[in-house]
Protein backbone atom coordinates (compact mmCIF):
# COMPACT_ATOMS: atom_id res chain seq x y z
CA UNK A 1 0.00 0.00 0.00
CA UNK A 2 1.21 3.21 -0.79
CA UNK A 3 1.92 5.96 1.70
CA UNK A 4 0.00 8.69 0.07
CA UNK A 5 -3.12 5.97 -0.26
CA UNK A 6 -2.21 5.34 3.59
CA UNK A 7 -2.78 8.63 4.75
CA UNK A 8 -5.64 9.94 2.58
CA UNK A 9 -7.76 7.15 4.17
CA UNK A 10 -6.29 8.49 7.56
CA UNK A 11 -7.24 12.75 6.47
CA UNK A 12 -10.81 11.34 6.08
CA UNK A 13 -11.02 9.64 9.27
CA UNK A 14 -9.58 12.48 10.93
CA UNK A 15 -11.89 15.13 9.24
CA UNK A 16 -14.44 12.88 10.28
CA UNK A 17 -14.17 12.25 13.69
CA UNK A 18 -13.74 16.56 13.97
CA UNK A 19 -16.72 16.98 12.52
CA UNK A 20 -18.53 14.30 15.08
CA UNK A 21 -16.55 16.93 17.99
CA UNK A 22 -18.55 19.22 17.26
CA UNK A 23 -21.86 17.70 17.21
CA UNK A 24 -20.97 16.12 20.54
CA UNK A 25 -19.67 18.30 22.74
CA UNK A 26 -21.10 17.72 26.44
CA UNK A 27 -22.88 14.06 24.86
CA UNK A 28 -21.60 11.91 27.22
CA UNK A 29 -24.70 11.31 28.54
CA UNK A 30 -25.78 7.33 30.10
CA UNK A 31 -29.09 6.02 28.70
CA UNK A 32 -29.31 6.08 33.09
CA UNK A 33 -28.65 9.24 33.61
CA UNK A 34 -31.16 11.79 35.32
CA UNK A 35 -32.50 14.61 32.96
CA UNK A 36 -31.52 17.74 34.97
CA UNK A 37 -31.90 21.65 33.49
CA UNK A 38 -29.93 24.52 35.15
CA UNK A 39 -33.42 25.51 36.59
CA UNK A 40 -34.34 22.35 37.76
CA UNK A 41 -30.91 22.28 40.00
CA UNK A 42 -31.36 25.60 41.20
CA UNK A 43 -34.80 24.58 42.39
CA UNK A 44 -33.37 21.32 44.09
CA UNK A 45 -31.06 24.11 45.51
CA UNK A 46 -33.55 26.62 46.57
CA UNK A 47 -35.93 23.33 48.78
CA UNK A 48 -32.52 21.24 50.07
CA UNK A 49 -29.47 23.47 50.93
CA UNK A 50 -28.51 23.67 54.49
CA UNK A 51 -27.47 27.21 54.04
CA UNK A 52 -30.46 28.23 53.59
CA UNK A 53 -32.22 26.22 56.07
CA UNK A 54 -30.26 28.02 58.79
CA UNK A 55 -31.15 31.24 57.09
CA UNK A 56 -34.74 30.54 57.14
CA UNK A 57 -34.11 29.49 61.05
CA UNK A 58 -32.17 32.83 61.43
CA UNK A 59 -35.30 34.66 60.05
CA UNK A 60 -37.17 32.76 62.32
CA UNK A 61 -35.79 33.45 65.23
CA UNK A 62 -35.79 37.06 64.84
CA UNK A 63 -39.15 37.21 63.80
CA UNK A 64 -39.66 35.58 67.57
CA UNK A 65 -37.03 38.00 69.00
CA UNK A 66 -39.46 40.86 67.74
CA UNK A 67 -42.77 39.46 68.82
CA UNK A 68 -40.73 39.02 72.17
CA UNK A 69 -39.87 42.80 72.27
CA UNK A 70 -43.23 44.06 71.90
CA UNK A 71 -45.01 42.20 73.95
CA UNK A 72 -42.84 43.07 77.17
CA UNK A 73 -44.58 46.78 76.91
CA UNK A 74 -47.85 44.69 77.44
CA UNK A 75 -49.70 43.76 80.71
CA UNK A 76 -47.98 41.20 82.78
CA UNK A 77 -49.30 38.96 85.26
CA UNK A 78 -47.22 37.23 88.05
CA UNK A 79 -48.16 35.14 91.11
CA UNK A 80 -46.01 34.46 94.20
CA UNK A 81 -47.37 32.17 96.75
CA UNK A 82 -45.59 31.48 100.02
CA UNK A 83 -46.81 28.38 102.16
CA UNK A 84 -45.00 28.11 106.38
CA UNK A 85 -45.16 26.85 109.66
CA UNK A 86 -44.51 28.84 112.33
CA UNK A 87 -43.73 27.80 115.38
CA UNK A 88 -41.79 27.70 118.38
CA UNK A 89 -41.47 28.51 122.39
CA UNK A 90 -44.27 31.04 122.01
CA UNK A 91 -46.90 28.26 120.82
CA UNK A 92 -45.17 25.92 123.11
CA UNK A 93 -46.59 27.42 126.28
CA UNK A 94 -49.89 28.69 124.73
CA UNK A 95 -50.53 24.99 124.38
CA UNK A 96 -49.63 24.58 128.08
CA UNK A 97 -51.38 27.23 129.28
CA UNK A 98 -54.60 26.55 127.67
CA UNK A 99 -54.33 22.83 128.45
CA UNK A 100 -54.46 21.38 125.00
CA UNK A 101 -54.29 17.77 123.64
CA UNK A 102 -50.37 17.69 123.40
CA UNK A 103 -51.60 15.55 119.67
CA UNK A 104 -52.00 19.40 118.45
CA UNK A 105 -49.18 20.58 117.10
CA UNK A 106 -47.20 23.52 118.51
CA UNK A 107 -47.16 25.44 115.81
CA UNK A 108 -49.73 27.52 113.01
CA UNK A 109 -49.43 27.44 109.08
CA UNK A 110 -49.66 30.39 107.46
CA UNK A 111 -50.30 31.29 103.48
CA UNK A 112 -49.72 33.88 101.57
CA UNK A 113 -50.97 34.74 97.87
CA UNK A 114 -49.54 37.68 95.93
CA UNK A 115 -51.13 38.50 92.49
CA UNK A 116 -50.31 41.10 90.74
CA UNK A 117 -50.48 43.06 87.14
CA UNK A 118 -47.64 45.42 85.25
CA UNK A 119 -47.81 47.79 83.03
CA UNK A 120 -44.59 49.36 81.49
CA UNK A 121 -45.84 53.13 80.67
CA UNK A 122 -42.36 53.98 79.71
CA UNK A 123 -39.05 52.21 80.28
CA UNK A 124 -36.15 55.05 79.42
CA UNK A 125 -35.60 54.31 76.43
CA UNK A 126 -35.19 50.55 77.07
CA UNK A 127 -37.71 48.66 76.03
CA UNK A 128 -38.46 51.08 72.86
CA UNK A 129 -34.89 50.69 71.65
CA UNK A 130 -34.88 47.24 72.00
CA UNK A 131 -38.23 46.58 70.09
CA UNK A 132 -36.21 49.17 67.55
CA UNK A 133 -33.48 47.08 67.55
CA UNK A 134 -35.49 43.71 66.81
CA UNK A 135 -37.20 45.35 64.17
CA UNK A 136 -34.22 45.98 62.37
CA UNK A 137 -32.63 42.83 62.80
CA UNK A 138 -35.75 41.30 61.44
CA UNK A 139 -35.88 43.27 58.47
CA UNK A 140 -31.47 42.38 58.12
CA UNK A 141 -32.19 38.69 58.05
CA UNK A 142 -35.09 39.00 55.64
CA UNK A 143 -33.05 40.02 53.27
CA UNK A 144 -30.08 37.98 54.68
CA UNK A 145 -32.39 35.03 53.48
CA UNK A 146 -32.69 36.58 50.23
CA UNK A 147 -28.58 36.93 50.03
CA UNK A 148 -28.39 33.18 50.68
CA UNK A 149 -30.75 32.00 48.34
CA UNK A 150 -28.63 34.29 45.40
CA UNK A 151 -25.63 32.91 46.66
CA UNK A 152 -26.49 29.02 46.40
CA UNK A 153 -28.18 29.90 42.85
CA UNK A 154 -24.61 30.96 41.90
CA UNK A 155 -23.51 28.22 43.54
CA UNK A 156 -25.39 25.56 41.56
CA UNK A 157 -24.70 27.25 38.30
CA UNK A 158 -21.06 27.75 38.91
CA UNK A 159 -21.14 23.60 39.30
CA UNK A 160 -23.29 23.19 36.52
CA UNK A 161 -21.54 25.19 34.05
CA UNK A 162 -17.57 23.93 35.60
CA UNK A 163 -19.85 19.68 35.19
CA UNK A 164 -20.51 20.55 31.45
CA UNK A 165 -16.96 22.12 30.88
CA UNK A 166 -15.95 19.03 32.11
CA UNK A 167 -17.93 16.67 30.01
CA UNK A 168 -16.71 18.59 26.97
CA UNK A 169 -13.03 18.18 27.67
CA UNK A 170 -14.04 14.55 28.18
CA UNK A 171 -15.27 14.53 24.70
CA UNK A 172 -12.20 16.25 23.53
CA UNK A 173 -9.70 14.27 25.23
CA UNK A 174 -11.81 10.82 24.16
CA UNK A 175 -11.72 12.12 20.03
CA UNK A 176 -7.99 12.48 20.59
CA UNK A 177 -7.32 9.36 21.53
CA UNK A 178 -9.35 8.22 18.82
CA UNK A 179 -7.71 10.46 16.38
CA UNK A 180 -4.06 9.11 17.40
CA UNK A 181 -5.63 5.74 17.76
CA UNK A 182 -6.78 6.15 13.69
CA UNK A 183 -3.52 7.49 13.16
CA UNK A 184 -1.31 4.60 15.14
CA UNK A 185 -3.48 2.32 12.47
CA UNK A 186 -2.62 4.43 9.55
CA UNK A 187 1.64 4.26 10.74
CA UNK A 188 1.54 0.67 11.50
CA UNK A 189 0.13 -0.48 7.80
CA UNK A 190 2.72 1.69 7.06
CA UNK A 191 5.30 0.61 8.64
CA UNK A 192 4.42 -3.03 7.37
CA UNK A 193 4.05 -1.42 3.86
CA UNK A 194 7.74 -0.45 4.49
CA UNK A 195 6.44 3.48 3.67
CA UNK A 196 6.99 4.30 7.57
CA UNK A 197 10.12 4.25 9.66
CA UNK A 198 9.19 2.28 12.95
CA UNK A 199 10.32 5.40 15.00
CA UNK A 200 7.22 7.02 13.72
CA UNK A 201 5.41 3.83 14.85
CA UNK A 202 6.75 4.15 18.16
CA UNK A 203 6.46 8.07 18.65
CA UNK A 204 2.68 7.67 17.60
CA UNK A 205 2.06 4.80 20.40
CA UNK A 206 4.33 7.69 22.98
CA UNK A 207 1.71 10.10 21.91
CA UNK A 208 -1.45 7.40 22.45
CA UNK A 209 -0.42 6.73 25.98
CA UNK A 210 -0.48 10.34 26.35
CA UNK A 211 -3.87 10.82 25.48
CA UNK A 212 -5.18 8.27 27.18
CA UNK A 213 -3.44 9.13 30.96
CA UNK A 214 -5.79 13.21 29.67
CA UNK A 215 -8.65 11.02 29.28
CA UNK A 216 -8.73 9.14 32.38
CA UNK A 217 -7.47 12.55 34.61
CA UNK A 218 -10.84 13.93 32.07
CA UNK A 219 -13.25 11.35 33.31
CA UNK A 220 -12.19 11.64 37.13
CA UNK A 221 -12.69 15.53 36.71
CA UNK A 222 -16.07 15.15 35.59
CA UNK A 223 -17.04 12.77 38.46
CA UNK A 224 -15.81 14.89 41.00
CA UNK A 225 -17.72 17.79 39.17
CA UNK A 226 -21.15 15.70 39.18
CA UNK A 227 -20.32 15.01 42.56
CA UNK A 228 -19.93 18.85 43.35
CA UNK A 229 -23.26 19.42 41.85
CA UNK A 230 -25.34 16.88 43.44
CA UNK A 231 -23.82 17.25 46.66
CA UNK A 232 -25.30 21.14 46.03
CA UNK A 233 -29.11 19.94 45.18
CA UNK A 234 -29.54 17.03 47.38
CA UNK A 235 -28.61 14.00 45.45
CA UNK A 236 -26.47 11.48 46.16
CA UNK A 237 -22.84 12.17 44.91
CA UNK A 238 -22.73 9.11 42.85
CA UNK A 239 -26.18 9.59 40.86
CA UNK A 240 -25.52 10.15 37.20
CA UNK A 241 -26.99 13.71 35.71
CA UNK A 242 -27.92 14.06 32.04
CA UNK A 243 -27.13 17.73 31.47
CA UNK A 244 -28.42 20.16 29.57
CA UNK A 245 -25.69 21.50 26.95
CA UNK A 246 -27.80 23.74 24.92
CA UNK A 247 -26.60 26.94 26.02
CA UNK A 248 -25.83 29.44 22.89
CA UNK A 249 -23.08 32.38 23.80
CA UNK A 250 -25.11 35.93 24.15
CA UNK A 251 -23.42 39.20 24.67
CA UNK A 252 -24.66 40.75 28.16
CA UNK A 253 -25.46 44.35 27.30
CA UNK A 254 -24.46 45.84 30.64
CA UNK A 255 -21.67 48.94 31.10
CA UNK A 256 -19.77 48.63 34.56
CA UNK A 257 -21.18 51.60 35.88
CA UNK A 258 -24.68 50.16 35.30
CA UNK A 259 -24.04 47.06 37.09
CA UNK A 260 -22.00 48.99 40.11
CA UNK A 261 -25.45 51.04 40.55
CA UNK A 262 -27.67 48.34 40.00
CA UNK A 263 -25.77 46.18 42.63
CA UNK A 264 -25.91 49.38 45.08
CA UNK A 265 -29.63 49.25 45.16
CA UNK A 266 -30.51 45.97 44.79
CA UNK A 267 -27.68 43.77 46.83
CA UNK A 268 -29.83 42.21 50.06
CA UNK A 269 -26.57 41.87 51.95
CA UNK A 270 -25.66 45.35 51.65
CA UNK A 271 -28.98 46.75 52.29
CA UNK A 272 -28.68 44.20 55.28
CA UNK A 273 -25.98 45.90 56.59
CA UNK A 274 -27.12 49.30 56.65
CA UNK A 275 -30.39 48.10 58.87
CA UNK A 276 -27.59 46.55 61.25
CA UNK A 277 -26.51 49.97 61.67
CA UNK A 278 -29.52 51.05 62.54
CA UNK A 279 -30.21 48.14 64.46
CA UNK A 280 -26.63 49.51 66.81
CA UNK A 281 -28.06 52.94 66.97
CA UNK A 282 -30.91 51.46 68.95
CA UNK A 283 -29.28 49.52 71.00
CA UNK A 284 -27.24 52.96 71.73
CA UNK A 285 -30.61 54.64 72.74
CA UNK A 286 -31.37 51.29 74.95
CA UNK A 287 -28.38 51.70 77.04
CA UNK A 288 -28.66 55.34 77.84
CA UNK A 289 -32.09 54.30 79.36
CA UNK A 290 -29.97 53.73 82.62
CA UNK A 291 -29.82 57.90 82.86
CA UNK A 292 -33.83 58.03 83.10
CA UNK A 293 -36.83 56.65 85.14
CA UNK A 294 -38.26 53.97 83.94
CA UNK A 295 -42.72 54.19 84.74
CA UNK A 296 -45.35 51.42 84.88
CA UNK A 297 -49.26 50.91 86.16
CA UNK A 298 -49.49 48.31 88.78
CA UNK A 299 -52.30 46.60 90.28
CA UNK A 300 -51.79 43.75 92.73
CA UNK A 301 -54.15 42.17 96.06
CA UNK A 302 -52.67 40.14 98.72
CA UNK A 303 -54.43 37.60 100.53
CA UNK A 304 -52.89 35.71 103.62
CA UNK A 305 -54.22 33.78 105.86
CA UNK A 306 -54.27 30.20 108.03
CA UNK A 307 -55.24 28.25 104.98
CA UNK A 308 -54.11 28.91 101.38
CA UNK A 309 -57.62 30.03 99.35
CA UNK A 310 -60.25 29.74 102.19
CA UNK A 311 -61.94 33.22 103.55
CA UNK A 312 -60.65 33.13 106.99
CA UNK A 313 -57.85 35.77 105.73
CA UNK A 314 -56.05 37.68 108.46
CA UNK A 315 -55.05 39.70 105.57
CA UNK A 316 -56.75 41.08 102.64
CA UNK A 317 -55.83 44.08 100.51
CA UNK A 318 -55.77 45.66 97.08
CA UNK A 319 -53.43 48.27 95.32
CA UNK A 320 -52.87 50.03 92.40
CA UNK A 321 -50.72 52.80 91.23
CA UNK A 322 -47.73 53.83 89.33
CA UNK A 323 -44.47 52.80 90.08
CA UNK A 324 -41.74 54.75 89.01
CA UNK A 325 -37.63 53.32 89.46
CA UNK A 326 -34.63 55.45 88.95
CA UNK A 327 -31.26 55.05 89.70
CA UNK A 328 -29.38 58.40 89.89
CA UNK A 329 -26.19 56.61 90.70
CA UNK A 330 -25.35 53.06 89.48
CA UNK A 331 -21.52 53.17 89.89
CA UNK A 332 -20.83 53.77 86.13
CA UNK A 333 -22.49 50.86 84.53
CA UNK A 334 -25.00 53.04 82.42
CA UNK A 335 -21.82 54.87 81.23
CA UNK A 336 -19.98 51.73 80.64
CA UNK A 337 -23.00 49.91 78.87
CA UNK A 338 -23.57 53.12 76.48
CA UNK A 339 -20.00 52.95 76.15
CA UNK A 340 -19.76 49.63 74.76
CA UNK A 341 -23.14 50.75 72.12
CA UNK A 342 -21.26 53.06 70.82
CA UNK A 343 -18.54 50.72 70.20
CA UNK A 344 -20.73 48.29 68.62
CA UNK A 345 -22.10 50.99 66.47
CA UNK A 346 -19.05 52.14 64.89
CA UNK A 347 -18.11 48.69 64.41
CA UNK A 348 -21.30 48.42 62.49
CA UNK A 349 -20.93 51.35 60.52
CA UNK A 350 -16.88 50.24 59.42
CA UNK A 351 -19.09 46.75 58.84
CA UNK A 352 -21.35 48.35 56.31
CA UNK A 353 -18.27 50.10 54.54
CA UNK A 354 -16.96 47.53 54.05
CA UNK A 355 -19.59 45.11 52.44
CA UNK A 356 -19.94 48.16 50.09
CA UNK A 357 -16.04 47.81 49.51
CA UNK A 358 -17.13 44.04 49.25
CA UNK A 359 -19.73 44.36 46.74
CA UNK A 360 -17.80 47.07 44.42
CA UNK A 361 -14.97 44.41 44.09
CA UNK A 362 -17.57 41.26 43.18
CA UNK A 363 -19.31 43.09 40.47
CA UNK A 364 -15.57 45.09 39.00
CA UNK A 365 -14.08 40.92 38.80
CA UNK A 366 -17.27 39.42 37.38
CA UNK A 367 -17.66 41.89 35.07
CA UNK A 368 -13.84 41.95 34.02
CA UNK A 369 -14.07 38.08 33.93
CA UNK A 370 -17.42 38.53 31.94
CA UNK A 371 -15.47 41.25 29.03
CA UNK A 372 -11.89 38.64 29.14
CA UNK A 373 -13.79 35.22 28.75
CA UNK A 374 -15.85 37.31 26.18
CA UNK A 375 -12.81 38.35 23.95
CA UNK A 376 -11.29 34.95 24.93
CA UNK A 377 -14.13 33.13 22.93
CA UNK A 378 -13.52 34.66 19.85
CA UNK A 379 -9.73 34.36 20.05
CA UNK A 380 -9.91 30.66 20.84
CA UNK A 381 -12.45 29.86 18.27
CA UNK A 382 -10.44 30.85 15.77
CA UNK A 383 -7.69 29.08 16.97
CA UNK A 384 -9.41 26.12 16.52
CA UNK A 385 -9.82 26.77 12.98
CA UNK A 386 -6.37 28.01 12.61
CA UNK A 387 -5.11 24.73 14.42
CA UNK A 388 -7.28 22.52 12.51
CA UNK A 389 -5.69 23.51 9.23
CA UNK A 390 -2.53 23.74 10.22
CA UNK A 391 -3.20 19.90 11.08
CA UNK A 392 -4.39 18.88 7.94
CA UNK A 393 -1.53 20.82 6.34
CA UNK A 394 0.68 18.81 8.52
CA UNK A 395 -0.49 15.20 7.47
CA UNK A 396 -0.09 16.53 3.50
CA UNK A 397 3.25 18.09 4.26
CA UNK A 398 4.28 14.45 6.43
CA UNK A 399 2.38 12.24 3.21
CA UNK A 400 5.13 14.49 0.71
CA UNK A 401 8.13 13.45 3.20
CA UNK A 402 8.73 17.11 3.62
CA UNK A 403 7.95 17.16 7.41
CA UNK A 404 8.39 14.49 9.83
CA UNK A 405 5.94 12.82 12.34
CA UNK A 406 6.65 15.26 15.07
CA UNK A 407 5.09 17.91 13.18
CA UNK A 408 2.08 16.03 12.94
CA UNK A 409 2.06 15.21 16.71
CA UNK A 410 2.83 18.77 17.41
CA UNK A 411 -0.42 19.81 15.07
CA UNK A 412 -2.47 17.43 16.87
CA UNK A 413 -1.76 18.49 19.70
CA UNK A 414 -2.55 22.11 18.93
CA UNK A 415 -5.73 20.88 17.71
CA UNK A 416 -6.65 20.00 21.23
CA UNK A 417 -5.13 22.76 23.36
CA UNK A 418 -7.42 24.70 21.07
CA UNK A 419 -10.31 23.15 21.49
CA UNK A 420 -9.59 22.94 25.15
CA UNK A 421 -9.14 26.63 25.47
CA UNK A 422 -12.64 27.64 23.19
CA UNK A 423 -14.83 25.10 26.23
CA UNK A 424 -13.04 27.08 28.76
CA UNK A 425 -13.62 29.96 27.63
CA UNK A 426 -16.99 29.26 26.72
CA UNK A 427 -17.81 27.44 30.30
CA UNK A 428 -15.98 30.29 32.14
CA UNK A 429 -18.11 33.00 30.36
CA UNK A 430 -21.06 31.59 31.64
CA UNK A 431 -19.80 31.16 35.02
CA UNK A 432 -18.47 34.97 34.74
CA UNK A 433 -22.53 35.59 33.75
CA UNK A 434 -23.40 33.91 37.02
CA UNK A 435 -21.21 35.69 39.04
CA UNK A 436 -22.45 39.56 38.07
CA UNK A 437 -25.84 38.16 38.34
CA UNK A 438 -24.66 37.34 41.68
CA UNK A 439 -22.48 40.31 42.24
CA UNK A 440 -25.05 42.85 41.04
CA UNK A 441 -27.96 40.97 43.44
CA UNK A 442 -30.25 39.77 40.35
CA UNK A 443 -33.24 38.82 42.93
CA UNK A 444 -34.69 35.17 43.34
CA UNK A 445 -37.96 36.13 45.75
CA UNK A 446 -37.90 39.66 46.75
CA UNK A 447 -36.71 42.67 44.95
CA UNK A 448 -34.81 44.53 47.79
CA UNK A 449 -35.67 48.24 47.06
CA UNK A 450 -39.45 47.52 46.60
CA UNK A 451 -38.58 45.86 50.58
CA UNK A 452 -36.86 48.64 51.67
CA UNK A 453 -39.65 51.16 50.20
CA UNK A 454 -41.96 49.23 52.06
CA UNK A 455 -40.35 49.95 55.62
CA UNK A 456 -39.46 53.23 54.89
CA UNK A 457 -43.73 53.73 54.17
CA UNK A 458 -43.90 51.57 58.04
CA UNK A 459 -45.20 48.52 56.47
CA UNK A 460 -44.38 45.42 58.26
CA UNK A 461 -41.82 42.64 58.02
CA UNK A 462 -44.52 40.38 56.25
CA UNK A 463 -46.50 43.07 54.45
CA UNK A 464 -42.95 44.19 53.16
CA UNK A 465 -42.04 40.93 51.77
CA UNK A 466 -45.56 40.35 49.74
CA UNK A 467 -44.98 44.28 48.32
CA UNK A 468 -41.62 43.45 47.31
CA UNK A 469 -42.19 39.54 46.42
CA UNK A 470 -41.30 38.26 42.52
CA UNK A 471 -43.83 35.79 42.64
CA UNK A 472 -47.20 37.73 43.18
CA UNK A 473 -50.24 36.95 41.18
CA UNK A 474 -51.77 39.27 38.78
CA UNK A 475 -54.92 40.38 40.22
CA UNK A 476 -57.72 40.08 37.50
Amino acid sequence: MSKNLVFSRFGRATAGTLAFFLLSWGSMNSSYARPLTLQESIEMALENNRDIEQARSDREKAANEYMAARRFMGPKVTWEGTANRIGGKYYEELRRAHDLDSSIPAFKSEFENDVRMEIPLYTGGDQEGKIDSALYGLHAADLMLEHAKQTVKYQVAEAYYHLLQRNALVTVAQEAVNSVTEHLQAVTTGYEEGVIAKSDVLSTKVQLADKQQTLISALGDRDNARAELNNLIGLPVTEELEVDDSFQYRHYEISMEEALSYAMLNRPDGAAARYAVKQAESDVGSAKSGYRPSIGIVVGKNLSGESPFRDDHTLDNWEGGLNVVWSPFDNGVTQANVKAARSALDKAVSQAAQTTEKIELEVSKAYTSLRTEERNIATAADSVETAKEAYMLGQLRYIEGIDTILVVTDAQDNVVQAETNYVTALYNYYIAKAALDKAMGTPIDIRVPDYVEGVEMGKSSSRALKAASMHLEEEP
